[in-house]
């Protein structure tokens, strides 16, 4: 009977000793695959880019729903919006053509504020975005430090590039290089 006692501790402390090593495997195992899934995936990146970028070209003043810049809004009754016809990307080629023969600072404002209220629901939280238009920061203006710190330290960082230009007032304006960088 005293051996039989003796057996029953050892295979306690046996089955306690395999309970704690299966529970550092775990442990050990979901560390290991978690750390994996925060890796920036480079085609939704640049999916993303291309996505902006296309939507800046190819949707037009008139099919824009927004309070803003689309038909109706704040610039079309100001009178800075007057062609309903121009694509976002071509409106945003004018507020700059109107900066170079001005000087007024107020069409890069103009147009940073369009970027912004049209992209707002087009650009997921974890994503950062940049619009320069002929080597000249758009949007953001003024980057924050966090913004620029993002930026140098981004593994994925993709621009995608297009050509805006147009005719106003029977001048040509452009062509002029307009970049969309996305990184997260």
């Amino acid at each position: 009977m005293e051996k039989r006692g003796r057996m029953n501790k050892k295979s306690y402390f046996f089955t306690l000793d395999a309970m704690l090593s299966l529970g550092v495997l775990v442990l050990g195992s979901f560390l290991i695959f978690t750390s994996f899934t925060k890796v920036p995936s480079k085609e939704q990146t640049a999916g993303l880019a291309n996505d902006v970028s296309a939507f800046f070209s190819t949707t037009k003043i008139e099919d824009l729903d927004n309070p803003y810049c689309g038909i109706g809004g704040e610039l079309w009754q100001q009178g800075y919006i007057t062609n309903e016809d121009n694509s976002l990307l071509q409106q945003i080629g004018e507020f700059y053509y109107g900066y170079k023969k001005t000087s007024d600072a107020q069409f890069l404002t103009i147009a940073e504020k369009c970027v912004i209220n049209v992209t707002a629901d087009l650009i997921p939280p974890q994503y950062k975005l940049e619009f320069w238009i002929d080597n000249i920061l758009l949007h953001p203006s003024s980057p924050t430090q966090q913004h620029i710190y993002s930026k140098g330290n981004t593994t994925i960082l993709l621009p995608s590039k297009n050509i805006a230009y147009g005719i106003l007032d029977n001048d040509l304006f452009g062509p002029y290089e307009a970049e969309v960088l996305v990184w997260q």
